[in-house]
C-alpha cells in the first residue's frame, strides 16, 4: 500500500513539472509579430535622363581680324551645317519647372572666307578650315501645360563652348598676271596654300529654346525642340607669315529630337499632370 502511495506521489510531482512550463507560457505576453518585408527603394524620384540628336545650321559669323592687321577685308564668311549627339541628366521640381545639364558634341563644320583689294577683278585670297564644337549647358525649362498628351515648353541655358579650329589654310588665286601689284610677278591661277596652326579655346555660351514633348509611357517621353545657340569667338593658329583667321558672333539654329526617361516610373506617377 505504501508503494502505491509513493508511486502516486511521484506521478503527481512529474505531472506538476510538465504543467509548470505550460502555465508559465500562458502567463507571458505573446511574441511581437515579424517585421514586414522591406519595400524596394525608389531609384531616383524625379530625376530623368535624356539623349538627343542635333542638327546645327550655323549662321554666317563676322570677321574679327585685329585692327592694324595688313590685308584686304574679309567677306563671304561661311560655316557649314553639321550634326551631332548629346545627353544629360535632369530633375523635375514640380509640374511645370524642371532643369537639366546637357553635353552635345557636333561633327566638324567647314569654314571659308574670301578677301580681295580689287573686288575680285585681278585676284583674291581664300581662307578655310574646320571647326569642332562641344557645348555643356545648364538649362531651366517651364512646361506650359498638357493637352492630349502634348506638353509645350520654353527654356534657357548657360554654360561653355569648347571650339577647335584645325586643318586651316590660306591661299591666293590670281585672275590676271598683276594680282593687285603694279608689276606682273604672278602667274594666272592658284599660287599655293599656306597652312595655319590649330587652335582650341573654351568660352561662355548661352541658349534659348522652345519645344514640345509627348509621354509615350513607362516614363519615356519624345522631345522635339528648336534651340538658338551662341558660342562667341574662335580663331586659327598662325601661318609662316604671322597671320591667322579670327571670327566672332558664332551662332547656330539647332533642331533637336530625342528621348527623356524618368527614373523610378512614369513622370505622371511622380508629379500630377495639369489638365485643361
Amino acid at each position: 500500500m505504501i508503494r502505491f502511495r509513493e508511486a502516486g506521489a511521484v506521478a503527481l510531482v512529474s505531472l506538476g513539472l510538465f504543467a509548470a512550463p505550460a502555465l508559465a507560457a500562458d502567463l507571458l505576453p505573446p511574441p511581437p509579430p515579424p517585421p514586414p518585408p522591406a519595400e524596394p527603394a525608389a531609384i531616383g524620384g524625379n530625376w530623368y535622363l535624356r539623349g538627343d540628336f542635333t542638327a546645327s545650321d550655323f549662321r554666317n559669323p563676322k570677321d574679327d581680324t585685329l585692327a592694324g592687321t595688313p590685308g584686304a577685308p574679309i567677306v563671304a564668311l561661311r560655316l557649314g551645317s553639321t550634326q551631332g549627339y548629346g545627353g544629360g541628366v535632369g530633375y523635375r521640381f514640380n509640374s511645370f519647372l524642371r532643369a537639366d545639364v546637357t553635353v552635345d558634341a557636333r561633327s566638324r563644320s567647314r569654314f571659308r572666307d574670301f578677301s580681295s583689294r580689287t573686288l575680285f577683278t585681278q585676284g583674291f585670297n581664300q581662307e578655310a578650315g574646320k571647326l569642332d564644337v562641344v557645348t555643356g549647358l545648364f538649362n531651366v525649362y517651364a512646361d506650359l501645360g498638357t493637352w492630349w498628351g502634348l506638353t509645350p515648353y520654353i527654356g534657357a541655358g548657360i554654360g561653355f563652348a569648347h571650339k577647335r579650329f584645325h586643318d586651316s589654310w590660306s591661299g591666293t588665286t590670281c585672275l590676271t598676271a598683276f594680282c593687285g601689284d603694279t608689276q606682273p610677278i604672278y602667274a594666272i591661277g592658284a599660287q599655293g596654300f599656306d597652312p595655319r596652326g590649330n587652335h582650341s579655346a573654351t568660352t561662355f555660351a548661352w541658349a534659348a529654346m522652345a519645344g514640345l514633348s509627348y509621354e509615350v509611357g513607362a516614363g519615356v517621353s519624345i522631345d522635339a525642340s528648336y534651340r538658338y545657340l551662341d558660342i562667341g569667338k574662335a580663331r586659327t593658329g598662325f601661318d609662316a607669315f604671322g597671320f591667322n583667321t579670327r571670327i566672332k558672333d558664332i551662332a547656330a539654329n539647332e533642331f533637336r529630337i530625342g528621348l527623356r526617361w524618368a527614373f523610378g516610373g512614369p513622370l505622371g506617377s511622380l508629379v500630377p499632370t495639369p489638365t485643361y
